[in-house]
């Protein structure tokens, strides 16, 4: 089954999400040196994520530091495209418009809010 983070991500296509579901520690060393920059350090026990709708997203680097996943569930949605406020500013600022996943969210909210 596809799973869809908050802000379009497939999931199954995440190589976060994938290191995580194989436990493989070789992609989350590498993965850990490519998302260390500008201050932010990642070490290869960060790299974990079964996808920013679990609880234990509250507990990784990734779904506890998310800003579109906090909105999300303070909005009491499962992602983006279910909001009567899409798209708004945090959408614009970590969604650019023409990537494949800001496409999938405007597919979602279209399908959801289209009369």
């Amino acid at each position: 089954m596809d799973i869809v983070s908050c802000c379009g991500i497939m999931c199954s296509e995440c190589p976060v999400y994938i290191a995580t579901e194989r436990d493989d520690d070789s992609i989350r060393k590498y993965l850990a040196m490519q998302y260390t920059q500008d201050g932010a350090v990642f070490y290869p026990k960060d790299i974990n994520c079964h996808g920013c709708h679990t609880v234990s997203a509250d507990h990784n680097k990734f779904g506890k530091g998310c800003e579109i996943r906090k909105c999300c569930k303070a909005k009491r949605v499962k992602i983006c495209a279910e909001c009567t406020e899409y798209p708004c500013s945090k959408i614009e600022e970590y969604v650019p418009e023409g990537c494949e996943h800001r496409d999938r969210l405007e597919e979602m909210h279209d399908a959801l809010y289209s009369v």
